[in-house]
């Protein structure tokens, strides 16, 4: 496609970067619609080895691919993996080293100091007490790598990130609003800001929303495309039931709304239970570094147990399965026998069919339904961020 003269400066200072290597990594910010995803795909084609591209969420990760970026995945899925991989990567590697040094003739002295940087690099990762990095990651040998949505890389997975030694494009949207918890990695100002939208995208419903929303102006009732947007009070229980039933996510303001929907959507589905139950939808509160959980990740219930704690198996956005134990606290609304040693022993969970705007941040998907309800600080910031969590349709009920 063409570029705008915009989108070609900023190709050009990316395509410099990429050339003088003069910063480990460089930062492409932009607006829905501007054409940061683009214009990393047309660098991509010029990068002298292999490019992966990485998201915060599956869901985010799914849209990409979508976009026709065909390697698109998590980026705890590409740089991480479980402990007992790395234990029979470290063994693997071992045995091939011991074939290396008995044969004959005998290796070069380079051929065993590159198995022993290895050997030396997997002991290390075992003694971390965070995810473990994947020795056997496709990142180890790539020219790039390009992270979507960069404001949600914590400070830990920054530095994982660096620790591979590829040159980091990050994509982020500085209209949304800023993460809830944890510390950034990416903290300074974006090195090229996209500020127009590009022709195709315009005519996007989503993006002229979220344009509309960012620019101050007042959204309408009526129809947008394929989106809409409702006056709550003129809508039935039924209607908006059926909103519900018809979309993949949906979003609203307040935890007090979030819990009241979520009773509701499990009452519709004929869950009874106090406690999750199999096909039941669970979002994460809180990061687990030992299990690979990610605040704002969502999952499938696929066997549950009751006991003191609930022993959960899951499947998350990507297909990955989980096996965790986690506080019945958060579902029957007994928080207050929380007691500290809690936190270390178990995982924090609640349903995840209704969510916050706050918590959906960093993931995407197809079809939202959003209540508008927030009418307090980032009030703008609020709405774009929740239009902006649709790929393809939001109806939005005021």
């Amino acid at each position: 496609m063409k570029l705008s003269p915009q989108q070609e400066k900023a190709a050009v200072a990316v395509s410099r970067w990429l050339r003088t290597r003069s910063q480990p990594y460089f930062q492409l910010a932009g607006y829905a619609g501007t054409g940061k995803t683009t214009i990393a795909k047309l660098l991509a084609g010029d990068a002298d080895g292999p490019v992966y591209y990485a998201a915060y969420t599956g869901k985010a990760a799914h849209v990409l691919r979508r976009m026709g970026v065909d390697n698109a995945s998590t980026i705890h899925r590409l740089i991480y993996t479980p402990r007992d991989k790395c234990d029979a990567h470290l063994r693997t590697l071992r045995e091939r080293r011991l074939q290396l040094t008995a044969r004959d003739p005998p290796p070069s002295a380079d051929e065993v100091a590159k198995l022993d940087m290895e050997i030396a690099r997997e002991i290390s990762n075992l003694r971390r007490p965070y995810f473990n990095l994947n020795g056997e990651s496709p990142l180890w040998s790539a020219s790039l790598v390009v992270i979507d949505e960069y404001s949600m890389v914590d400070q830990q997975t920054g530095r994982d990130l660096l620790s591979f030694g590829v040159p980091i494009l990050a994509l982020g949207d500085p209209g949304q609003l800023p993460p809830v918890q944890g510390h950034r990695f990416f903290t300074r100002e974006p090195d090229v800001m996209l500020t127009e939208i590009h022709r195709q995208a315009s005519e996007n419903p989503i993006i002229r929303l979220s344009r509309d929303v960012r620019e101050g102006r007042s959204l309408r009732p009526g129809l947008y495309g394929s989106s809409q947007i409702l006056k709550r009070s003129a809508m039935s229980n039924a209607h908006i039931g059926d909103v519900i039933q018809n979309t993949d996510q949906l979003l609203v303001g307040t935890n007090n709304t979030r819990h009241a929907f979520n009773q509701q959507i499990r009452e519709m589905y004929g869950r009874l239970d106090t406690y999750p139950v199999t096909g039941d939808k669970l979002v994460c509160l809180r990061n687990s570094h030992q299990e690979g959980l990610l605040n704002g990740q969502t999952f499938t219930v696929k066997r549950v147990t009751k006991k003191h704690y609930l022993e959960l198996h899951l499947e998350g956005e990507d297909g990955e399965r989980v096996a965790c134990v986690a506080h019945r606290y958060h579902f029957d609304g007994d928080q207050n026998n929380l007691m500290p040693e809690d936190n270390k022993l178990a995982n924090e969970f609640d349903y995840g069919y209704a969510l916050t705007v706050h918590k959906a941040q960093g993931s995407q998907w197809d079809k939202v339904a959003l209540v508008d309800e927030w009418h307090f600080k980032d009030r703008e910031k609020w709405l774009y961020t929740a239009v902006t969590r649709a790929a393809e349709s939001i109806i939005i009920m005021m």
